[in-house]
């Protein structure tokens, strides 16, 4: 019955999709960051009707962030359609799924392991369009990368709370809040040499406010794995937390065997509990997990056997009260 009712959900939001889809409009590509290795680059993006959504640099009126918000989330999808990849006199391409999605493995002969980011051009022959990824690859001098959380660990959400994760969502890129000293912790693990990816539940339509909010606030960037709110044969809304974390860590765990990682999170949506399972299934490639306390103390008897386990299991994961705290045990790890 269930999975009949997600079937049921997922026609009927490609019929509104089909139907509210105009025939007029500017047709744009949004890429977003990407990764590689070696010789082989990945790009993803999708591609819309454009949004005419304001790229907030400073505080403005609830009722424009509430236009933007519904603009980010009532997208237009283009679906079909042709999308290449340029870089270096290689080329591959892919055609946009249902949802405007695309993803393309590009192999750039010779690509070397001398520049952590990449410019690859991206175009959508048919349509005129052109657009600019960005692309990190592990160089050389890459120590260890990072996987951290977002909501929670680097901007303050208040996730835990249905009324705060709204407030959160309705706000632009300069009106939501870092926690303190965050920008310094990531730029003393980053050194300009160590990746950093995120990892978060938040749906790819904030895409752009994310991406705005860490050069506000100039935290390091680095590839961005969200999730699509939309509906399909199997989920109804948003996969679940964990499930999707996990696959997104492992994803990166597989295609970076020759690194290690840094794991950063917090405590209020079962950061500490993936971190875990993933600690103990590969203990040898997680140098530290960093978790930050953002929950009631009735939650810390919880994450104390949580770390006591992860040390049994031979990496400490820390549990800090703020970025000041995180950074001097990342000095002492020799992280920094």
């Amino acid at each position: 019955m269930r999975r009949r009712l997600h079937r049921a959900a997922a026609i009927l939001d490609r019929e509104i999709d089909r139907r509210r889809r105009r025939p007029d409009g500017r047709v744009v590509i949004h890429p977003y960051r990407g990764f590689g290795r070696d010789e082989e680059l990945i790009l993803r993006g999708r591609v819309l009707l454009e949004k005419q959504i304001t790229r907030a640099t400073a505080a403005e009126p609830v009722w424009r962030n509430v236009v933007n918000t519904w603009r980010r989330f009532l997208s237009e999808e283009i679906g079909g359609v042709r999308v290449v990849a340029a870089y270096r006199g290689a080329s591959a391409e892919a055609i946009t799924d249902d949802e405007g999605y695309f993803r393309i493995v590009l192999s750039v002969p010779g690509l070397g392991r001398d520049a952590l980011w990449h410019e690859v051009t991206l175009s959508l022959p048919e349509e005129g369009s052109t657009a600019t990824a960005h692309v990190m690859t592990p160089t050389i001098a890459s120590q260890f990368a990072i996987i951290s959380d977002i909501d929670d660990t680097v901007v303050v959400t208040n996730a835990t709370s249905l009324l705060g994760m709204a407030r959160s969502v309705i706000r632009n890129a300069a009106s939501r809040l870092p926690f303190e000293g965050v920008a310094d912790l990531y730029a003393a693990l980053h050194r300009g040499l160590n990746p950093i990816f995120y990892v978060s539940s938040s749906p790819w339509n904030l895409y752009d406010l994310l991406h705005d909010f860490m050069d506000l606030n100039e935290i390091p960037h680095g590839p961005m794995f969200l999730q699509d709110w939309g509906i399909d044969e199997t989920t109804l809304i948003i996969a679940e937390h964990q499930t999707h974390k996990m696959a997104q860590i492992n994803e990166l765990l597989d295609f970076y065997p020759a690194l290690r990682f840094v794991l950063i999170g917090d405590s209020g949506q079962h950061d500490p509990e993936i971190y875990l399972q993933v600690i103990q299934a590969h203990r040898d490639r997680v140098a530290a997990a960093i978790i930050r306390d953002v929950t009631p103390d009735l939650r810390d008897r919880g994450v104390a056997r949580i770390l006591e386990a992860s040390n049994a299991a031979g990496v400490e994961m820390l549990y800090v009260k703020d970025s000041a705290e995180a950074l001097g045990h990342a000095h002492r790890l020799g992280l920094t």
